[in-house]
This record gives C-alpha cells, structure tokens and sequence, in this order.
C-alpha cells in the first residue's frame, strides 16, 4: 500500500479487542508506530464519553491520548489536543416516548445512557451483567416517564438470543423508523435507536473538517452495524474477520486475525506499516 493515510480511526469492542480479552501488545506496538509516524488516531464508539473512553490510552499503555474520541456512534466528539468536547443530535423527550412505548409489545428491557450511569426499566441479567462488563451504575425508572424526562444519545435494547433479536424485536423496529430516528445492531444481541444525522462517519467528517483533513486521508476500521458510514466514508476501510457481512461486503479489505487475536494491529504490520 503505497499512500500515506492521516488518521487512522478503530471502532473499539469486536475490533481493537474482544468480550473477555485484553487489548494486545501487537495492537498497542502498531499505534505505537502509527503515533510515531505523525499519524492521527482516533477511537469511534457507541459508548459515552464518560464510560472510560479518555482512560484507554493509560489503560493500555500506549504513552500518548488519542488525537479524537467518538462517542455514542458520532452523538459526541472529544479532541484531545483542543480539549474540547462536541455534543450533537440527540433524541427528544417526544421521540424518546414515541419509541420506547412503541417497543413495548416486544417486553424488551430499553436502555439509555445518563451522566455517570445506566437506566433501564427494569432489573435483569442483561441489566446486570452490562452494568459489570461496563463498571458503570445501573439503575431502574420509578415511571416510564423517566426515560424522556430529558433528551438522550440512544435507546438500546438488549436480548438474550439472536433468534429473539431477528425474530421479535428487530422486525418493529424497523416499523417505528422515520425520518428523524432510525434502528441498527451492534450486535446480534443489542439493537440501538438514535437520530439519523449521528453516526461515526459524520463525526469523523466533522473532525476532518476542523482539521483542514480529506475524508481520502482517512483509514477506518470497524466491524458491526454502527461502523458502515464510518468505513463508506473513509478513503480506505479495513473489517476485522470477526465482523458482519454487511461491513465484509463493504470493505476494502478484511483482516486476516479476529479481534481477540489483535487483528488490528496484525493487518497494519502486514499491509501498511
């Protein structure tokens, strides 16, 4: 690969690691290089800023913050050298109802993100573990009213089964979109509302544009749903092996390791470092 890319932007969970592994030292060693080389690396997540996101370079020992953090699938957007935090589009009070009283025939436990914790509608298992792979509070409405007391990134769903995801929930999903909200999967588990101008790849556009950058001079990798503007978008577009069909389709190239294998940082050691 001859051309010399600007930013290099990761999805994070299924892409730079996986549920249950570390990040690795291959991963670690390649934005080690790519940090040395001048280039910009930014993280692109559905999670919240204040969900540890700005701690994962001392967490994995990287030596430098990212140039950019993304946040809630392109709802927020940090730049570290400005210091300075973008807050975009997020769902109404009104379409926060229109939604979750929508999705009730599915008696699927809706979640939303607040400052510092987690609300759902009830406690359960999903709850619960969600909470302790996150190391976020989690906490239950008194009424549904809460939910849209005030607006909100995104609205999740989260089910015990693929089969009951594709069967039960997506299905009315997919009735109640319009055109200000729309519904994706980031994993075959866990479907996610939030308004339609927000995704990953307008978030890195916006950072670009403040940055005097091409869309061209950007390399993005990702694997599920949340990740397809942002890989569209990009000058060149890496799915790690692990990742969706859709994403695969897209790419223009697929990593030869899964996540859990530093598929990252293996496909840039191989092919652009």
């Amino acid at each position: 690969m001859k051309k010399d890319y600007k930013i290099v932007v990761a999805d994070i969970d299924r892409t730079l690691r996986d549920r249950g592994y570390d990040f690795g030292e291959i991963n670690r060693k390649a934005m080690q290089e790519l940090h040395k080389r001048g280039v910009l690396i930014g993280l692109a997540s559905g999670r919240p800023l204040w969900q540890h996101l700005l701690e994962h370079a001392e967490e994995w020992k990287l030596g430098f913050q990212f140039d950019f953090i993304i946040g809630l699938n392109g709802g927020e957007i940090y730049d570290s050298r400005k210091n300075e935090t973008v807050k975009l589009n997020p769902l109404m009070p009104d379409t926060i109802k229109e939604i979750i009283i929508g999705m009730e025939p599915t008696q699927c436990n809706p979640f939303i993100y607040r400052e510092g914790y987690m609300l759902a509608r009830w406690d359960d298992e999903l709850l619960q573990a969600s909470a302790k792979r996150n190391q976020n509070e989690s906490r239950v409405v008194k009424n549904v009213e809460e939910f849209w007391e005030e607006p909100v990134g995104k609205i999740m769903y989260r089910t015990h089964s693929a089969e009951e995801m594709d069967e039960t929930v997506v299905p009315l999903a997919k009735t109640l979109e319009n055109d200000t909200f729309f519904c994706f999967k980031t994993r075959v588990d866990l479907l996610e509302f939030q308004d339609r101008r927000n995704n990953k790849g307008n978030a890195v556009q916006e950072f670009c544009k403040a940055n005097n950058i091409d869309m061209a001079d950007v390399m993005a990798f990702g694997d599920a749903e949340n990740d397809l503007e942002m890989m569209k978008m990009a000058g060149y577009s890496v799915c790690l092996c692990n990742g969706m069909k859709e994403n695969k389709e897209i790419a223009d190239a697929v990593t030869e390791y899964p996540a859990h294998e530093d598929g990252f940082g293996r496909w840039l050691f191989d092919h652009y470092l």
